[in-house]
Protein backbone atom coordinates (compact mmCIF):
# COMPACT_ATOMS: atom_id res chain seq x y z
CA UNK A 1 0.00 0.00 0.00
CA UNK A 2 1.84 3.07 -1.30
CA UNK A 3 0.79 6.72 -1.19
CA UNK A 4 2.63 9.56 -2.92
CA UNK A 5 2.22 12.99 -1.36
CA UNK A 6 2.93 16.22 -3.22
CA UNK A 7 2.37 19.67 -1.71
CA UNK A 8 1.11 21.44 -4.82
CA UNK A 9 2.07 24.97 -5.86
CA UNK A 10 2.56 27.49 -3.00
CA UNK A 11 1.79 30.68 -4.92
CA UNK A 12 -1.26 32.80 -5.65
CA UNK A 13 -1.95 31.20 -9.06
CA UNK A 14 -2.10 27.61 -7.85
CA UNK A 15 -5.78 27.07 -8.73
CA UNK A 16 -5.14 28.10 -12.34
CA UNK A 17 -2.25 25.68 -12.90
CA UNK A 18 -2.07 22.06 -14.04
CA UNK A 19 -0.88 19.40 -11.58
CA UNK A 20 2.83 18.94 -11.06
CA UNK A 21 3.89 15.86 -13.01
CA UNK A 22 6.19 14.55 -10.28
CA UNK A 23 3.65 12.54 -8.27
CA UNK A 24 1.96 10.82 -11.26
CA UNK A 25 5.41 10.03 -12.68
CA UNK A 26 6.59 8.58 -9.35
CA UNK A 27 3.39 6.54 -9.23
CA UNK A 28 4.29 4.99 -12.58
CA UNK A 29 7.75 4.07 -11.26
CA UNK A 30 6.28 2.62 -8.05
CA UNK A 31 3.34 0.76 -9.63
CA UNK A 32 5.13 -2.59 -10.25
CA UNK A 33 5.94 -2.83 -6.53
CA UNK A 34 2.57 -1.76 -5.07
CA UNK A 35 -0.67 -3.65 -4.47
CA UNK A 36 -2.50 -0.36 -3.89
CA UNK A 37 -1.39 3.06 -5.10
CA UNK A 38 -2.72 6.56 -4.44
CA UNK A 39 -1.72 10.21 -4.87
CA UNK A 40 -2.47 13.01 -2.42
CA UNK A 41 -2.03 16.49 -3.90
CA UNK A 42 -2.14 18.89 -0.97
CA UNK A 43 -2.64 21.74 -3.42
CA UNK A 44 -6.22 20.63 -4.04
CA UNK A 45 -7.17 18.63 -0.91
CA UNK A 46 -5.84 18.12 2.65
CA UNK A 47 -4.33 14.81 3.69
CA UNK A 48 -6.98 12.39 4.96
CA UNK A 49 -5.67 10.76 8.13
CA UNK A 50 -8.79 8.59 8.36
CA UNK A 51 -7.74 6.36 5.47
CA UNK A 52 -5.78 3.17 6.28
CA UNK A 53 -2.17 3.92 7.13
CA UNK A 54 0.00 3.31 4.04
CA UNK A 55 2.84 0.85 4.34
CA UNK A 56 5.05 3.19 2.30
CA UNK A 57 4.61 6.97 2.07
CA UNK A 58 6.65 8.79 -0.57
CA UNK A 59 7.00 12.58 -0.39
CA UNK A 60 8.30 15.03 -2.97
CA UNK A 61 8.69 18.65 -1.91
CA UNK A 62 10.39 21.97 -2.43
CA UNK A 63 11.95 23.99 0.37
CA UNK A 64 8.98 26.27 1.07
CA UNK A 65 6.54 23.39 1.42
CA UNK A 66 8.67 21.14 3.60
CA UNK A 67 6.98 22.17 6.87
CA UNK A 68 3.65 20.93 5.53
CA UNK A 69 5.12 17.66 4.27
CA UNK A 70 7.17 17.10 7.43
CA UNK A 71 4.09 17.35 9.67
CA UNK A 72 2.27 14.66 7.69
CA UNK A 73 5.33 12.42 7.47
CA UNK A 74 5.82 12.64 11.23
CA UNK A 75 2.29 11.37 11.93
CA UNK A 76 2.58 8.56 9.39
CA UNK A 77 5.96 7.49 10.74
CA UNK A 78 4.48 7.27 14.25
CA UNK A 79 1.78 5.02 12.79
CA UNK A 80 4.36 2.71 11.25
CA UNK A 81 4.72 3.91 7.65
CA UNK A 82 8.06 3.71 5.87
CA UNK A 83 8.92 7.29 4.87
CA UNK A 84 10.73 7.98 1.59
CA UNK A 85 11.68 11.55 0.69
CA UNK A 86 12.75 12.92 -2.67
CA UNK A 87 12.53 16.03 -4.80
CA UNK A 88 14.37 19.37 -4.77
CA UNK A 89 14.48 20.02 -1.02
CA UNK A 90 15.49 16.50 -0.04
CA UNK A 91 18.20 16.55 -2.71
CA UNK A 92 19.59 20.06 -2.34
CA UNK A 93 19.20 20.48 1.44
CA UNK A 94 20.05 16.94 2.57
CA UNK A 95 23.03 18.19 4.57
CA UNK A 96 21.38 21.51 5.50
CA UNK A 97 17.98 20.60 6.97
CA UNK A 98 18.37 18.03 9.80
CA UNK A 99 14.66 17.18 9.68
CA UNK A 100 15.18 15.26 6.44
CA UNK A 101 17.45 12.65 8.03
CA UNK A 102 15.43 12.72 11.25
CA UNK A 103 12.13 11.66 9.69
CA UNK A 104 13.03 9.76 6.51
CA UNK A 105 13.78 6.06 6.41
CA UNK A 106 15.18 6.64 2.94
CA UNK A 107 16.04 9.64 0.76
CA UNK A 108 16.19 9.56 -3.03
CA UNK A 109 18.77 12.14 -4.12
CA UNK A 110 18.25 13.50 -7.62
CA UNK A 111 16.57 11.47 -10.35
CA UNK A 112 14.18 8.63 -9.60
CA UNK A 113 14.00 6.37 -12.66
CA UNK A 114 16.56 3.92 -11.28
CA UNK A 115 16.52 4.93 -7.61
CA UNK A 116 12.80 4.46 -6.87
CA UNK A 117 12.62 0.87 -8.21
CA UNK A 118 15.87 0.06 -6.38
CA UNK A 119 14.58 1.49 -3.10
CA UNK A 120 11.24 -0.32 -3.29
CA UNK A 121 12.93 -3.60 -4.25
CA UNK A 122 15.26 -3.29 -1.26
CA UNK A 123 12.32 -2.41 0.99
CA UNK A 124 10.46 -5.56 -0.06
CA UNK A 125 13.62 -7.57 0.60
CA UNK A 126 14.12 -5.98 4.03
CA UNK A 127 17.30 -4.19 2.96
CA UNK A 128 16.29 -0.53 2.49
CA UNK A 129 19.26 1.85 2.35
CA UNK A 130 19.27 5.36 3.86
CA UNK A 131 20.02 7.08 0.54
CA UNK A 132 19.87 6.32 -3.17
CA UNK A 133 21.69 8.47 -5.70
CA UNK A 134 21.40 6.92 -9.15
CA UNK A 135 21.65 9.43 -12.04
CA UNK A 136 20.27 8.43 -15.42
CA UNK A 137 21.69 9.03 -18.87
CA UNK A 138 18.62 8.15 -20.94
CA UNK A 139 14.85 8.64 -20.90
CA UNK A 140 14.22 5.82 -23.35
CA UNK A 141 11.34 3.59 -22.29
CA UNK A 142 10.23 5.58 -19.23
CA UNK A 143 6.70 4.65 -18.11
CA UNK A 144 3.62 6.73 -18.85
CA UNK A 145 2.67 8.88 -15.87
CA UNK A 146 -0.31 7.75 -13.79
CA UNK A 147 -2.46 10.80 -14.46
CA UNK A 148 -5.48 8.55 -13.96
CA UNK A 149 -4.84 8.71 -10.20
CA UNK A 150 -5.67 12.44 -10.18
CA UNK A 151 -9.16 13.91 -9.92
CA UNK A 152 -9.25 15.89 -13.17
CA UNK A 153 -12.15 18.01 -11.88
CA UNK A 154 -9.81 19.75 -9.44
CA UNK A 155 -7.41 21.16 -12.05
CA UNK A 156 -7.59 23.55 -14.98
CA UNK A 157 -6.29 20.66 -17.12
CA UNK A 158 -4.42 17.43 -16.42
CA UNK A 159 -2.73 16.19 -19.60
CA UNK A 160 0.91 16.77 -18.72
CA UNK A 161 3.80 14.87 -20.33
CA UNK A 162 7.59 15.01 -20.38
CA UNK A 163 9.67 15.15 -23.55
CA UNK A 164 13.07 16.30 -22.29
CA UNK A 165 14.95 16.92 -19.07
CA UNK A 166 17.49 19.59 -18.28
CA UNK A 167 18.64 22.65 -20.15
CA UNK A 168 21.71 23.44 -22.24
CA UNK A 169 21.98 26.91 -20.71
CA UNK A 170 23.87 27.69 -17.51
CA UNK A 171 21.99 30.57 -15.87
CA UNK A 172 23.41 31.37 -12.43
CA UNK A 173 20.10 31.51 -10.54
CA UNK A 174 18.76 28.20 -11.89
CA UNK A 175 18.81 25.02 -9.79
CA UNK A 176 18.18 22.58 -12.67
CA UNK A 177 21.88 21.77 -13.04
CA UNK A 178 22.15 21.19 -9.28
CA UNK A 179 19.31 18.67 -9.43
CA UNK A 180 20.29 16.81 -12.59
CA UNK A 181 23.82 17.89 -13.45
CA UNK A 182 24.73 19.74 -16.63
CA UNK A 183 23.04 17.37 -19.05
CA UNK A 184 20.18 17.33 -21.52
CA UNK A 185 18.11 14.17 -22.03
CA UNK A 186 15.46 13.52 -24.69
CA UNK A 187 12.80 10.83 -24.94
CA UNK A 188 12.39 9.17 -28.32
CA UNK A 189 9.85 11.31 -30.16
CA UNK A 190 7.65 8.31 -30.98
CA UNK A 191 7.39 7.51 -27.26
CA UNK A 192 6.31 11.08 -26.51
CA UNK A 193 3.67 10.92 -29.25
CA UNK A 194 2.46 7.54 -27.96
CA UNK A 195 2.03 8.93 -24.46
CA UNK A 196 0.13 11.97 -25.75
CA UNK A 197 -2.23 9.65 -27.62
CA UNK A 198 -2.69 7.53 -24.51
CA UNK A 199 -3.14 10.37 -22.00
CA UNK A 200 -5.61 12.32 -24.15
CA UNK A 201 -7.80 9.25 -24.63
CA UNK A 202 -8.22 8.34 -20.95
CA UNK A 203 -11.84 7.54 -20.02
CA UNK A 204 -13.90 10.31 -18.46
CA UNK A 205 -11.79 13.25 -19.64
CA UNK A 206 -13.33 16.60 -20.41
CA UNK A 207 -12.88 18.35 -23.74
CA UNK A 208 -9.89 20.46 -22.63
CA UNK A 209 -7.99 17.48 -21.22
CA UNK A 210 -8.37 15.70 -24.56
CA UNK A 211 -7.27 18.78 -26.52
CA UNK A 212 -4.55 20.51 -24.46
CA UNK A 213 -1.11 18.99 -23.76
CA UNK A 214 1.32 20.66 -21.37
CA UNK A 215 4.99 19.68 -21.57
CA UNK A 216 6.69 19.43 -18.16
CA UNK A 217 10.03 20.33 -19.74
CA UNK A 218 12.66 22.90 -18.81
CA UNK A 219 13.50 23.68 -22.43
CA UNK A 220 12.40 21.24 -25.16
CA UNK A 221 13.96 23.39 -27.90
CA UNK A 222 17.62 22.94 -26.94
CA UNK A 223 17.98 20.34 -29.70
CA UNK A 224 16.14 21.79 -32.70
CA UNK A 225 16.36 18.60 -34.77
CA UNK A 226 14.58 16.67 -32.01
CA UNK A 227 12.11 19.53 -31.43
CA UNK A 228 11.25 19.84 -35.12
CA UNK A 229 10.61 16.11 -35.37
CA UNK A 230 8.24 16.34 -32.40
CA UNK A 231 6.39 19.32 -33.89
CA UNK A 232 6.01 17.65 -37.29
CA UNK A 233 4.46 14.59 -35.64
CA UNK A 234 2.15 16.75 -33.54
CA UNK A 235 0.64 18.50 -36.57
CA UNK A 236 -1.71 15.68 -37.69
CA UNK A 237 -2.85 15.13 -34.07
CA UNK A 238 -4.54 18.57 -34.04
CA UNK A 239 -3.79 19.20 -30.37
CA UNK A 240 -3.03 22.40 -28.51
CA UNK A 241 0.15 22.54 -26.47
CA UNK A 242 2.09 24.69 -24.00
CA UNK A 243 5.70 24.51 -22.87
CA UNK A 244 8.62 26.43 -21.46
CA UNK A 245 11.52 27.70 -23.58
CA UNK A 246 13.63 30.78 -24.30
CA UNK A 247 12.25 33.90 -25.97
CA UNK A 248 14.98 33.77 -28.61
CA UNK A 249 13.20 30.78 -30.17
CA UNK A 250 11.47 33.55 -32.14
CA UNK A 251 14.71 34.09 -34.08
CA UNK A 252 14.22 30.78 -35.93
CA UNK A 253 11.47 31.25 -38.56
CA UNK A 254 11.23 27.53 -39.38
CA UNK A 255 10.71 26.65 -35.71
CA UNK A 256 8.06 29.32 -35.21
CA UNK A 257 6.21 28.13 -38.32
CA UNK A 258 6.19 24.56 -37.01
CA UNK A 259 5.13 25.68 -33.54
CA UNK A 260 2.11 27.47 -34.96
CA UNK A 261 1.20 24.60 -37.30
CA UNK A 262 1.45 22.02 -34.49
CA UNK A 263 -0.96 23.87 -32.19
CA UNK A 264 1.26 25.88 -29.85
CA UNK A 265 -1.03 28.06 -27.72
CA UNK A 266 1.70 29.68 -25.67
CA UNK A 267 5.19 29.42 -24.23
CA UNK A 268 6.52 30.22 -20.77
CA UNK A 269 9.69 32.29 -21.21
CA UNK A 270 12.23 33.50 -18.67
CA UNK A 271 12.57 37.21 -19.39
CA UNK A 272 13.85 37.64 -15.80
CA UNK A 273 15.00 41.27 -16.06
CA UNK A 274 15.09 44.43 -18.17
CA UNK A 275 18.53 45.31 -16.79
CA UNK A 276 21.58 44.39 -18.87
CA UNK A 277 23.70 44.36 -15.70
CA UNK A 278 21.36 41.86 -14.06
CA UNK A 279 21.25 39.59 -17.12
CA UNK A 280 25.04 39.61 -17.32
CA UNK A 281 25.40 38.78 -13.62
CA UNK A 282 23.17 35.73 -14.15
CA UNK A 283 24.97 34.53 -17.31
CA UNK A 284 21.86 35.17 -19.38
CA UNK A 285 23.08 38.03 -21.56
CA UNK A 286 23.77 35.69 -24.50
CA UNK A 287 20.23 34.27 -24.31
CA UNK A 288 18.20 37.38 -23.55
CA UNK A 289 18.77 40.75 -25.15
CA UNK A 290 16.62 43.68 -24.08
CA UNK A 291 17.03 45.24 -27.53
CA UNK A 292 15.43 42.12 -29.06
CA UNK A 293 12.51 41.65 -26.63
CA UNK A 294 9.99 43.67 -28.66
CA UNK A 295 10.92 42.14 -32.03
CA UNK A 296 10.91 38.59 -30.67
CA UNK A 297 7.58 39.09 -28.92
CA UNK A 298 6.04 40.57 -32.08
CA UNK A 299 7.13 37.50 -34.06
CA UNK A 300 5.47 35.10 -31.64
CA UNK A 301 2.30 37.14 -31.17
CA UNK A 302 1.96 37.59 -34.95
CA UNK A 303 1.99 33.80 -35.17
CA UNK A 304 -0.72 33.66 -32.50
CA UNK A 305 1.56 32.19 -29.84
CA UNK A 306 0.87 33.61 -26.38
CA UNK A 307 3.77 34.61 -24.13
CA UNK A 308 3.78 33.87 -20.41
CA UNK A 309 6.69 35.97 -19.20
CA UNK A 310 8.63 35.17 -16.01
CA UNK A 311 10.27 38.04 -14.12
CA UNK A 312 12.53 37.94 -11.08
CA UNK A 313 12.80 40.75 -8.53
CA UNK A 314 15.60 41.39 -6.04
CA UNK A 315 18.95 40.79 -7.73
CA UNK A 316 21.83 42.84 -6.36
CA UNK A 317 22.00 44.86 -9.58
CA UNK A 318 18.31 45.83 -9.41
CA UNK A 319 17.18 49.32 -8.51
CA UNK A 320 13.74 50.77 -7.81
CA UNK A 321 13.94 52.52 -11.19
CA UNK A 322 14.76 49.35 -13.15
CA UNK A 323 12.18 47.17 -11.38
CA UNK A 324 9.20 49.39 -10.81
CA UNK A 325 9.41 51.98 -13.59
CA UNK A 326 11.27 50.42 -16.52
CA UNK A 327 9.99 46.85 -16.10
CA UNK A 328 6.22 47.57 -16.36
CA UNK A 329 6.85 49.93 -19.28
CA UNK A 330 8.76 47.27 -21.23
CA UNK A 331 6.31 44.47 -20.40
CA UNK A 332 3.44 46.58 -21.73
CA UNK A 333 5.48 47.58 -24.77
CA UNK A 334 6.27 44.02 -25.80
CA UNK A 335 2.71 42.90 -25.01
CA UNK A 336 3.24 39.64 -23.14
CA UNK A 337 0.02 37.78 -22.42
CA UNK A 338 0.58 36.79 -18.80
CA UNK A 339 3.11 37.50 -16.06
CA UNK A 340 4.61 35.02 -13.62
CA UNK A 341 6.66 37.09 -11.19
CA UNK A 342 8.90 35.80 -8.40
CA UNK A 343 11.44 37.21 -5.99
CA UNK A 344 15.03 36.03 -5.98
CA UNK A 345 15.25 33.07 -3.61
CA UNK A 346 18.73 31.91 -2.51
CA UNK A 347 18.54 28.17 -1.83
CA UNK A 348 20.92 26.72 0.80
CA UNK A 349 23.00 24.68 -1.65
CA UNK A 350 23.92 27.73 -3.72
CA UNK A 351 27.00 29.93 -3.71
CA UNK A 352 24.68 32.95 -3.52
CA UNK A 353 23.15 31.67 -0.27
CA UNK A 354 26.60 31.21 1.26
CA UNK A 355 27.61 34.72 0.15
CA UNK A 356 24.49 36.29 1.67
CA UNK A 357 25.01 34.34 4.89
CA UNK A 358 28.63 35.47 5.09
CA UNK A 359 27.60 39.11 4.53
CA UNK A 360 24.77 38.84 7.08
CA UNK A 361 22.15 39.65 4.44
CA UNK A 362 19.80 36.73 5.09
CA UNK A 363 16.66 37.87 6.90
CA UNK A 364 15.56 34.35 7.83
CA UNK A 365 16.59 30.74 7.35
CA UNK A 366 13.09 29.43 8.05
CA UNK A 367 12.23 27.23 5.09
CA UNK A 368 8.58 28.21 4.61
CA UNK A 369 9.58 31.70 3.47
CA UNK A 370 11.73 30.36 0.61
CA UNK A 371 8.72 30.16 -1.69
CA UNK A 372 9.58 32.61 -4.47
CA UNK A 373 7.08 35.21 -3.25
CA UNK A 374 8.44 36.46 0.09
CA UNK A 375 11.71 38.38 0.39
CA UNK A 376 14.28 36.49 2.48
CA UNK A 377 17.41 38.56 1.85
CA UNK A 378 18.62 42.16 1.73
CA UNK A 379 19.35 43.30 -1.85
CA UNK A 380 22.10 45.88 -2.24
CA UNK A 381 20.04 48.75 -3.65
CA UNK A 382 16.45 48.25 -2.42
CA UNK A 383 15.15 47.92 1.14
CA UNK A 384 13.49 44.49 1.50
CA UNK A 385 10.20 45.95 2.77
CA UNK A 386 10.02 48.29 -0.22
CA UNK A 387 10.81 45.41 -2.56
CA UNK A 388 8.08 43.22 -1.03
CA UNK A 389 5.42 45.92 -1.27
CA UNK A 390 6.36 46.99 -4.78
CA UNK A 391 6.60 43.38 -5.93
CA UNK A 392 2.95 42.87 -4.98
CA UNK A 393 1.94 46.20 -6.54
CA UNK A 394 3.73 45.40 -9.79
CA UNK A 395 1.71 42.23 -10.25
CA UNK A 396 -1.54 44.08 -9.58
CA UNK A 397 -0.53 46.84 -12.00
CA UNK A 398 0.22 44.32 -14.75
CA UNK A 399 -3.31 42.91 -14.47
CA UNK A 400 -4.99 46.30 -14.18
CA UNK A 401 -7.45 47.31 -16.89
CA UNK A 402 -5.15 49.96 -18.49
CA UNK A 403 -2.29 47.46 -18.76
CA UNK A 404 -4.56 44.74 -20.14
CA UNK A 405 -5.85 47.11 -22.83
CA UNK A 406 -2.33 48.23 -23.83
CA UNK A 407 -1.08 44.66 -24.09
CA UNK A 408 -4.20 43.49 -25.90
CA UNK A 409 -3.42 45.83 -28.81
CA UNK A 410 -0.24 43.83 -29.49
CA UNK A 411 -2.22 40.64 -30.14
CA UNK A 412 -3.81 39.42 -33.35
CA UNK A 413 -7.50 40.39 -33.43
CA UNK A 414 -8.57 36.75 -33.60
CA UNK A 415 -6.73 36.02 -30.34
CA UNK A 416 -8.29 38.81 -28.27
CA UNK A 417 -11.04 36.61 -26.70
CA UNK A 418 -8.37 34.09 -25.69
CA UNK A 419 -6.13 36.90 -24.37
CA UNK A 420 -8.96 38.25 -22.22
CA UNK A 421 -9.83 34.77 -20.96
CA UNK A 422 -6.26 34.11 -19.83
CA UNK A 423 -5.99 37.48 -18.11
CA UNK A 424 -9.31 36.89 -16.35
CA UNK A 425 -7.89 33.67 -14.89
CA UNK A 426 -4.86 35.42 -13.40
CA UNK A 427 -5.91 39.02 -12.85
CA UNK A 428 -6.68 38.76 -9.13
CA UNK A 429 -3.70 37.14 -7.39
CA UNK A 430 -4.18 36.63 -3.67
CA UNK A 431 -0.74 37.17 -2.19
CA UNK A 432 -2.17 36.79 1.29
CA UNK A 433 -2.87 33.11 0.58
CA UNK A 434 0.70 31.97 0.01
CA UNK A 435 0.87 28.63 1.80
CA UNK A 436 2.08 28.91 5.38
CA UNK A 437 2.89 32.64 5.24
CA UNK A 438 0.99 35.66 6.61
CA UNK A 439 2.31 38.29 4.24
CA UNK A 440 1.16 41.20 6.41
CA UNK A 441 3.09 39.90 9.41
CA UNK A 442 6.09 39.27 7.19
CA UNK A 443 6.01 42.87 5.96
CA UNK A 444 6.24 44.07 9.56
CA UNK A 445 9.38 41.98 10.02
CA UNK A 446 10.89 43.31 6.80
CA UNK A 447 10.29 46.90 7.85
CA UNK A 448 12.63 46.33 10.79
CA UNK A 449 15.29 44.56 8.73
Amino acid sequence: NVIIVTPGHPGPDRKSLPPALTAPYLAALAAPYADALAICDLGVAPFDFNVPTPEVAMFTTTMAQFDQVYAIAKVLKERGSCIIFGGPHATLAYDFDPRIKEIADCVVLGEGERAVPAALTDYLNGNLQSTYSMPVDSLDGVPFSRLDLLDSRKYSSTTVVIGTRGCANNCTYCSIKDMYGQKYLKRPVDEVIAEIEYQTSRPGLGWLDRKLVEFWDDNPACDLDWFHELLEKLIPMKKWWLSQMCLNIADNPETVKLMRASGCKGIFVGIESVSEATLKSQKKETINSIDNYTRQAETLLKNRINIIGAMMYGFDQDTEESLFVQTPEILEKIGITLLQSHVVTPYPHSDYYRLLDKENRLITKETKYYNGYTIVHKPKHIHPAVLQKEFIKSRKKFYSLPSILKRMLKHHWSKIPEFLFWNAMFYKPNYESIQGVDIRQWLKKLEGA
